[in-house]
């Protein structure tokens, strides 16, 4: 199987993607950078489980610093190598996403699809709990439809609908600015 990049400057160019990968759809995608276009145009961006690289490397393409977690090994290899054929300089982390949330640091734009077997609504609390989405910064959740992810304090959560598949957001509200009269 293989897919394109839909922007920027590796548009047009495929992707192949592993046997363990289930990647988003070019539909999805599409909506999702749309989204960031108008919201967050740019800034640091880590996807917490690289699969085919669909997520992480189109967003390299357009132009964000970003960080790809994986932990199956023929995965990793492929986004290896898909990064050097598109020439897109991002950093790959080999291990669970999870487990190495607390080194990880935080990040402007934080993309999160995992394996749908996974305890997606565990897994969501754990990072809106981690400071792993910068103070401004944007959590986004791909999930099945049928999933409803909750609210959480201190974050806007809004839902996007694209068949059967949703895109939860959690936008993180900035600390509040300190204004000193001079």
């Amino acid at each position: 199987m293989s897919l394109r990049i839909l922007g920027g400057s590796a548009r047009g160019r495929s992707l192949k993607v592993p046997d363990s990968a289930r990647p988003s759809g070019a539909r999805i995608r599409k909506s999702l950078f749309d989204l960031l276009a108008a919201r967050a145009p740019d800034g640091t961006f880590i996807d917490l489980h690289g699969g085919s690289g669909a997520i992480g490397l189109e967003a390299a393409s357009r132009g964000y610093t970003v960080t790809l977690i994986e932990q199956d090994t023929r995965a990793v290899k492929a986004l290896e190598t898909n990064a050097r054929a598109l020439e897109l300089r991002v950093r790959i982390i080999r291990g669970e996403s999870q487990k190495l949330l607390a080194r990880l640091g935080s990040f402007d734009i934080v993309f999160s699809d995992p394996p749908y077997e996974a305890n997606i609504p565990a897994l969501t609390a754990q990072l809106l709990d981690s400071d792993i989405v910068a103070a401004g910064g944007l959590l986004i959740c791909q999930h099945p439809d049928r999933l409803e992810l909750p609210d959480h304090p201190g974050f806007v959560r809004e839902v996007r609908e694209y068949g059967s598949n949703s895109l939860t957001l959690y936008h993180r509200q900035a600390a509040a600015d300190k204004v000193t009269d001079a």
